[in-house]
């Protein structure tokens, strides 16, 4: 490991505000994998989601110099990523001529920004805990959390037994709960409980 990536949060921050390359790849690498999931969250198109992440990225670059700390570059990110969307939503509607009130939606969505981002994030949390389990745990978890596959089909797909693929769920399970937050740990068994007893 550089130098260079031991810098800490508000570190980070001083060298972009100064223009600093690096700094800048780093700030797009700790934020846009869940900058993506929460645009996802409004945007169903993956790739419009992600050129939306993209181009507040680009406003980072063109802002760097008003950020004084790592939150206010968070909400600014997570802001801009928000307003974007409903841009977007807001394009569309009225170009499909749809009969909708978009102010009163707008306003239905806003209490729900605030927990879509808490999920972004949580999510990202696992998806990172998906990648550091060993590697046939961690690709039996994948097919099983992110693809939906069932025991029978993931024994099919890698030519080994059901028994094989619940064992290894079980010590992907014992993994991950080691390495999550509360909050982490709590959403993923929401969503995992419900492929477990798939065969």
């Amino acid at each position: 490991m550089g130098e260079r990536d031991k810098f800490s949060d508000q570190e980070l921050i001083i060298l972009l505000k100064r223009g600093d390359d690096y700094a800048y790849d780093q700030v797009f690498r700790k934020f846009y994998p869940a900058l993506c999931f929460f645009a996802r969250r409004f945007i169903s198109i993956e790739a419009e989601a992600e050129e939306i992440v993209q181009d507040v990225f680009f406003k980072v670059w063109q802002k760097r110099t008003d950020f004084d700390s790592i939150l206010s570059l968070k909400g600014f990110l997570y802001i801009s990523a928000k307003n974007a969307c409903f841009d977007r939503i807001e394009k569309e509607e009225r170009k499909l001529h749809r009969d909708h009130n978009w102010y009163l939606q707008r306003q239905e969505f806003e209490p729900a920004v605030e927990e879509r981002i808490i999920h972004a994030e949580v999510l990202l949390e696992i998806h990172h805990a998906l990648d550091l389990l060993p590697e046939q745990c961690r690709k039996i978890m994948k097919m099983s959390y992110e693809l939906g596959m069932t025991g029978k089909q993931i024994a099919d797909e890698l030519q080994i037994t059901v028994s094989t693929v619940n064992n290894q769920k079980a010590r992907g399970i014992s993994l991950i709960r080691k390495m999550l937050s509360i909050n982490g740990t709590a959403l993923f068994f929401l969503i995992f409980e419900q492929e477990w007893f798939k065969s």
